[in-house]
């Protein structure tokens, strides 16, 4: 998609307040899970003994709630059809439907889908998502992980995600129209000359297209709460790009999909401090890498069982003021630590 798409160097959307996650327009299908996720050209073999033979990842249940498929069976349908109208459109004249309109949709799509699967989502540090082009580097346990970045980026807060995914989604015949609608970059997770392709493509995206890069560095997903190893690699087009580095923690994901199940799952989301260019550029990649997990780690044990302020359905502006407000009053409260008065200068220490 990214080389076929019309890309606009700035995605004008106007202002609005973050969708709920029970949102009434349309979504993504999910007669079968996406898997936007690969940064790497290798993966790391699961140890669940539950195995999807054509993939060789964890099988996840499709665990829909049947009363709400009585009604969403029919919006879901069309979402599936209008994803391949759009794309086939768009093939013969690319400015039928443009970038905004297909970002909001996509948007749309997943709250739908979010909403049919009886999700939550809960967020923490969002200010830290900066809004121009960053790498953010979450951990994997689901095929939900991706459907759940987008609907917490508001486009008048944060730029468009973009990702990079396993070249076989293009051939898909469920989800090879999504990966056409947003920025999607291919990748053959065998080759290694694919990795390095797809990471200069992807930092075109964030240097000239600004755009909010998600590149899962264990490579596939985990299926449980544990968090893999990453790829040492994974982080480099972030020095390549230049560009902060945004570690995500997702928590809970891991359960959307389970065979046991709670009703509704409560998926946690923290948006780790960014390592700002000028701290990572003249680090090696792998040391860059064992950082962002660390601190994705330690968000994973700081967050887990601690309650969280603000649930994306209802973070309204109010909410949004009073945490611009505190984050603000710690800003200034660092520079007022630093100030010294003239007095300072004369001390005398004994």
């Amino acid at each position: 998609m990214a080389k076929q798409a019309i890309r606009e160097n700035n995605l004008q959307v106007g202002k609005t307040e973050n969708v709920e996650v029970t949102a009434t327009e349309s979504t993504p299908v999910v007669q079968k899970e996406t898997n936007v996720v690969a940064a790497t050209p290798t993966t790391q073999p699961s140890t669940t003994k539950n195995i999807d033979d054509e993939a060789g990842k964890p099988k996840e249940k499709k665990n829909f709630s049947k009363p709400k498929m009585l009604f969403m069976w029919w919006p879901l349908w069309r979402i599936s059809r209008k994803s391949k109208k759009i794309v086939k459109k768009n093939r013969n004249d690319p400015n039928t439907y443009s970038e905004e309109y297909r970002y909001q949709w996509v948007k749309k799509a997943v709250n739908k889908v979010l909403f049919t699967l009886n999700v939550d989502i809960k967020i923490e540090g969002i200010e830290n998502w900066l809004d121009r082009g960053v790498i953010l580097a979450p951990n994997h346990q689901s095929n939900i992980d991706p459907a759940i970045l987008i609907a917490i980026n508001d486009f008048s807060r944060q730029q468009p995600l973009a990702f990079i995914a396993k070249e076989e989604l293009w051939d898909d015949k469920n989800y090879g129209a999504f990966v056409r609608l947003i920025d999607c970059v291919p990748l053959d997770r065998q080759s290694p000359r694919s990795a390095l392709a797809a990471f200069k493509e992807a930092k075109d995206l964030v240097v000239d297209y600004k755009r909010s890069l998600v590149i899962f560095p264990e490579g596939t997903r985990s299926g449980t709460q544990e968090i893999g190893e990453f790829h040492g690699a994974a982080l480099k087009v972030a020095q390549m790009a230049n560009a902060p580095v945004v570690p995500v923690t997702i928590i809970n994901s891991h359960q959307v999909f389970a065979e046991e199940r709670p009703k509704r799952v409560e998926v946690k989301v923290v948006f780790g401090k960014p390592i700002m260019p000028a701290k990572h550029i003249s680090l090696k990649t792998e040391d860059l890498t064992k950082n962002v997990r660390k601190e994705v780690v330690a968000n994973m044990q700081k967050w887990e069982h601690q309650p969280m302020r603000y649930e994306l359905k209802k973070l309204s502006k109010k909410d949004i003021k009073a945490l611009e407000k505190e984050i603000k009053e710690k800003e200034e409260g660092q520079k007022n630590k630093k100030k010294k008065s003239i007095k300072d200068l004369f001390k005398i220490v004994d």
